[in-house]
């Protein structure tokens, strides 16, 4: 049936505002009529005619039922590419984007070609960025969930980004040495404790894996002790990591790459003003 794309975009914005904001809502349909039918921005503001087989109730329905649109339609965006993603791994962040250009600006000042590892990849997007980004790059990552790496090779293959995928436990293997030394490593691990629970959304409480988003309440920086070990052995001299923090804990996050023996450790900002990543360098030579 042939129909009029501004009024599909305005009946489905309607339907979801039950439950979000309009603009949230907006931005949800959005990214549904592009996914699924094709429909740009700009399609809608001009009204182009559309012929539309969908029934958008169930779709509807799962969205108003606080379930994340990227699980509804299988994907979400990150670095103006979209991934496949599923409920065993964490959808992509925005914020999480802050992480490339500086990982991939250091890459390409090397002049040689990085070798990246990715910590904890999940749906790939970090990896696969970088990998899609330097282009000359030899990009490895780790997760230890067989789910998330399934995945990410699915991602891998869809951006046809080269990328070598290992399972592996990093708290179990923090203090292997590698085959070969990285020029780079970069990764979001699990950060958030459980007493932050109250401050989060029923969208990602519900649907997201906890296992990639929180840690003990005791033992928060499980993970940064793991990665600091690891890339302590596993960089290059002079070699860059960079990793996204909780918020709350920059300053002791830093203090454990400090006691590794890192210099240049710089706490980072996101675009909401939150310190939201470290980055540093390994000098011992």
């Amino acid at each position: 049936m042939i129909q009029s794309s501004k009024q599909l975009f305005a009946d489905l914005v309607a339907e979801i505002t039950a439950v979000y904001s309009e603009n949230e809502a907006k931005s949800m349909v959005y990214l549904l009529l592009d996914t699924l039918v094709g429909l740009s921005k700009t399609d809608i503001l001009i009204d182009k005619p559309i012929e539309v087989n969908i029934d958008f109730a169930p779709l509807v329905a799962r969205i108003k039922s606080f379930e994340p649109i990227q699980y509804v339609l299988g994907v979400g965006d990150f670095y103006g590419r979209l991934f496949y993603v599923s409920p065993s791994t964490l959808i992509p962040r925005p914020e999480t984007e802050e992480l490339i250009e500086p990982i991939v600006s250091f890459a390409k000042s090397l002049g040689h070609t990085a070798s990246v590892l990715d910590i904890g990849t999940g749906t790939g997007c970090i990896a696969i960025t970088i990998a899609c980004e330097i282009q000359n790059g030899a990009v490895i990552a780790y997760d230890i969930s067989e789910e998330a790496l399934s995945i990410a090779k699915q991602n891998n293959e869809r951006h046809q980004a080269g990328v070598q995928f290992i399972q592996k436990d990093i708290l179990a293997y923090q203090y292997e040495q590698s085959d070969k030394l990285f020029d780079i490593i970069v990764s979001n691990p699990p950060y958030v404790t459980h007493r932050e629970k109250d401050e989060m959304e029923a969208n990602v409480l519900d649907y997201e894996p906890h296992s990639a988003l929180f840690v003990e309440n005791d033992n928060p920086l499980i993970f940064y002790k793991a990665i600091a070990n690891y890339a302590f052995l596993n960089l290059v001299n002079n070699g860059f990591f960079m990793v996204e923090i909780n918020q709350y804990l920059g300053k002791e996050t830093a203090q454990v790459f400090e006691e590794k023996g890192f210099t240049e450790i710089e706490i980072i900002k996101d675009m909401f003003g939150r310190e939201r990543f470290i980055k540093g360098r390994k000098n011992n030579v």
